[in-house]
């Protein structure tokens, strides 16, 4: 299986230290990029959920939820509209942003753990 790769340069320092330990430089280099690309995601994810929480206590339901009640039950529509926002088709598009968002964020995690 060829792999794509890309080059970095490693201070002396650090790849002295390394090899003192017995480790080989470049798995030190993919753990450490592993890591790294984990504390992104999980950043991310955590922003982006943090938003979805916000719309999540708006309007008193999940994203999935609020799209199918707003799809089938006109009065739920009407509710909505007239005591919570009528903007929310607004609100709706920041919150599949955010909500898509995660999934995406969350398949790429997951890809990257199984990767080790």
């Amino acid at each position: 299986e060829k792999m794509d790769t890309a080059s970095a340069i490693i201070k002396n320092k650090y790849s002295e230290v390394l090899y003192s330990f017995g480790k080989d430089l470049q798995s030190a280099v993919d753990t450490a990029l592993q890591k790294y690309l984990i504390d992104l995601i999980t950043s991310e994810i955590a922003k982006l959920r943090k938003q979805e929480l916000i719309l999540e206590a708006k309007y008193q339901s999940d994203y999935e939820s609020f799209l199918q009640r707003i799809s089938e039950n006109e009065d739920f529509l009407i509710h909505i509209e007239n005591n919570i926002s009528k903007l929310w088709e607004n609100d709706i598009a920041e919150w599949e942003f955010y909500h898509k968002g995660i999934d995406d964020w969350t398949r790429k995690l997951q890809s990257i753990l199984l990767m080790s």
